[in-house]
């Protein structure tokens, strides 16, 4: 009887994980992974493109540095999860990323190449209410969100249109723009319901 009991001691049906474990707290030495790498290469990337976005001499070298630094986007999360190095961390800095590259993008092809003032504005509302939420929530529960599916297109399908706009202006950009307001919407319906969910939680 004392073997059985043993063995049912050490073999658990299931184990407790607290809220401050590895997968929510934020650590800067998980910067050194290289997804995480290449989610700041992004970052350093915007003065560059900013500086070449705003002289329009420059724009295949702003065309080539937007694609680039979108394509890191591509590439680190899936990195991230083969090399099974999904980390806080890289949940913070990959949408911080994309919304600093296409906000800003989204400005400076305002000012150069007939991007719609009003779509940026709704982009940088939007982008500052999803990070705001995203404060409270890690607040609340010491949780770092990560990308839902309608952010991720919705960052896909602008990067499509910004690069057209950045191409070929408001001929080649203004379908793709309505094409991406589909996600665009669905994020607003999908974060939005995110954060009542976890607000909902918190007061039970």
């Amino acid at each position: 009887m004392r073997m059985i009991h043993e063995s049912h001691r050490v073999e658990p049906t299931y184990r407790a994980i607290p809220a401050t474990s590895a997968d929510t707290q934020i650590r800067l030495h998980d910067l050194a992974s290289p997804a995480n790498l290449l989610t700041l290469a992004r970052l350093l990337m915007l003065p560059a493109l900013v500086r070449a976005l705003l002289r329009p001499e420059r724009h295949r070298e702003a065309l080539a540095l937007l694609a680039l630094a979108m394509a890191t986007d591509a590439i680190d999360g899936p990195l991230a999860r083969h090399r099974g190095e999904t980390s806080a961390l890289g949940r913070v800095l990959d949408p911080i990323a994309d919304k600093l590259m296409l906000d800003t993008t989204a400005v400076a092809l305002s000012l150069t190449r007939g991007f719609p003032w009003p779509v940026t504005a709704l982009l940088i509302a939007r982008d500052v209410v999803i990070v705001l939420g995203s404060l409270a929530i890690y607040r609340r529960h010491t949780l770092v969100a990560a990308a839902r599916p309608a952010g991720k297109a919705t960052t896909a399908a602008l990067t499509v249109a910004l690069l057209l706009y950045l191409a070929d202006g408001p001929r080649s950009g203004r379908w793709a723009l309505g094409v991406a307001a589909i996600p665009f919407g669905l994020s607003l319906v999908s974060y939005g319901g995110e954060y009542l969910r976890q607000h909902r939680a918190a007061g039970e």
